[in-house]
């Protein structure tokens, strides 16, 4: 039992148990997460219109783009709203829609009944798509993301991120 007289043992287990209680105490409940201001989800009727528009995101991919669109979404059916074809399309100028973008592991945006909240949608546009006017449209609403001025995403460089904010382009 020699090793119970090294103070460097007494020590380590007195950091180790405070750092657990720390961890343990400072647990978050889900009521404060719900009240939490900063919380990307709101519930009730204070989000506003059932679509905003925060900012595009589009990267370059040589001919083709992926296209991030953070959008605030009201759902105000008691399902949740997977953001999927046909509910959620995002359509070019001449009605074609536009394929949607996914990595394999990364969950499908949804959205709660009775809830809005901001999430990201992603997209993979062709040249010929950014020409012209795009759509989202969801559940029949429609909010226009970019407007008829024609994109030169030849001007971009390849796999560089640049960021439009609504009505920029």
């Amino acid at each position: 039992m020699n090793f119970l007289k090294r103070i460097e043992l007494w020590v380590l287990l007195a950091v180790l148990l405070a750092g657990l209680a720390w961890v343990f105490t400072n647990r978050h409940s889900p009521d404060e997460e719900a009240s939490n201001p900063e919380s990307s989800a709101v519930t009730g009727d204070n989000a506003g219109g059932p679509l905003k528009l925060h900012r595009c995101v589009i990267e370059r991919d040589y001919g083709n783009a992926r296209l991030d669109i953070d959008v605030r979404i009201r759902n105000d059916n008691e399902e949740k709203l997977r953001c999927l074809p046909p509910k959620v399309k995002l359509l070019a100028a001449k009605g074609r829609e536009v394929p949607s973008f996914f990595l394999p592991f990364d969950p499908q945006p949804e959205v709660p009944g009775k809830t809005t909240q901001d999430v990201q949608l992603r997209y993979w546009a062709e040249e010929a798509d950014l020409a012209g006017v795009l759509t989202l449209e969801v559940e029949g609403t429609k909010l226009e993301i970019k407007s008829a001025k024609i994109f030169d995403l030849k001007a971009l460089p390849n796999a560089e991120k640049k960021t439009l904010k609504p009505g920029e382009w």
